[in-house]
């Protein structure tokens, strides 16, 4: 199925770009993107927005020397709300010449927007929101028209190879089995530590550099929460399987749909006070006396609540 998909594809740029083969004869040659044969030194700087904090803009920029290095970044979230992001960055040469390649509209999933449609809009289609395991196929769909393409933009090969370079990046900091959700030029907006590298598209450029790890603050000014509902001093078990022990978790005001609580029960009634009792994540419904703690997580936090409550023995 995969081998008709892209046989298809294929025609189908064929077609497309013999008809518009002379706009694609201005694209640039892969020495004006900067992709040399010569071997070079090349060094990479990631830099990202200082003390960034959940919703407030973060900026994750490269610098290359030389300046006309050509390269694919890759930030990836390993960490608190923001586990599991990956996003491929590309620099403007890179993206400008994606561009220039145009594909038919019939390719496009959103008949309203088909528009100069092209090879950039094209990869963004196939990888914005999806598993990181599409970038697999995305490599291996880019390569089956490497011979195809390459009569009209030779530098694909190189953005070809240094995807397969960020794969390699991917597979050594995320963890087998993470479920990801994978972008193309999107800038990471959850809170939790990210590592960032970036690989040139010359094969044989000595990288020296680009390596970043940085961190997205949980917000905390304007956050607050409280118990949905407050409980009773006494409640049967099956008034407290009906009860909603939930809390509300508000930010500047405005209550946050779904927010990630973490709630633990401790029962407070046995030996030295339930001192050494464990915790749990369940709501109790066994008599006994107990204290209920909420603990806001994901791109929030606030102070700890706490409540104790009884549950009667039945009568």
């Amino acid at each position: 199925m995969l081998k008709k998909r892209i046989a298809a594809l294929a025609m189908a740029v064929v077609m497309t770009c013999t008809a518009a083969a002379p706009a694609l004869a201005a694209a640039p040659a892969p020495q004006a993107l900067g992709v040399q044969e010569d071997n070079a030194l090349v060094a990479i700087r990631i830099e990202a927005t200082d003390n960034a904090v959940y919703g407030s803009p973060v900026n994750v920029t490269i610098r290359a020397t030389p300046e006309d290095t050509q390269y694919i970044a890759v930030v990836l979230g390993i960490s608190g709300q923001a586990k599991g992001f990956v996003t491929l960055l590309l620099p403007e040469k890179v993206r400008i010449l994606l561009e220039l390649i145009p594909l038919p509209a019939s390719m496009s999933a959103d008949p309203a927007n088909t528009r100069d449609f092209n090879l950039y809009r094209y990869l963004k289609q196939l990888i914005d929101g999806n598993d990181v395991t599409v970038l697999l196929r995305v490599a291996e769909e880019l390569t089956a028209l490497m011979e195809i393409l390459q009569y009209y933009a030779p530098a694909l090969t190189d953005v070809v190879n240094g995807m397969n370079d960020v794969l390699t990046l991917i597979r050594r900091y995320l963890p087998e089995g993470l479920v990801t959700h994978i972008y193309l030029d999107e800038q990471p907006v959850d809170a939790g530590n990210y590592v960032a590298g970036a690989v040139t598209l010359s094969r044989g450029d000595m990288n020296t550099g680009g390596l970043a790890i940085f961190k997205v603050a949980q917000k905390s000014e304007g956050v607050r929460q409280y118990w949905a509902q407050e409980t009773p001093e006494t409640m049967t078990a099956e008034e407290a399987r009906n009860f909603n022990f939930a809390a509300v978790v508000e930010v500047d005001g405005a209550v946050v749909q779904n927010p990630v609580v973490t709630y633990t029960y401790r029962r407070t009634d046995g030996l030295f006070n339930g001192l050494f009792a464990s915790s749990s994540n369940e709501v109790p419904t066994e008599p006994g006396r107990y204290v209920q703690t909420a603990v806001v997580g994901g791109n929030y936090t606030t102070q700890n609540i706490s409540r104790t409550f009884t549950i009667a023995e039945p009568a």
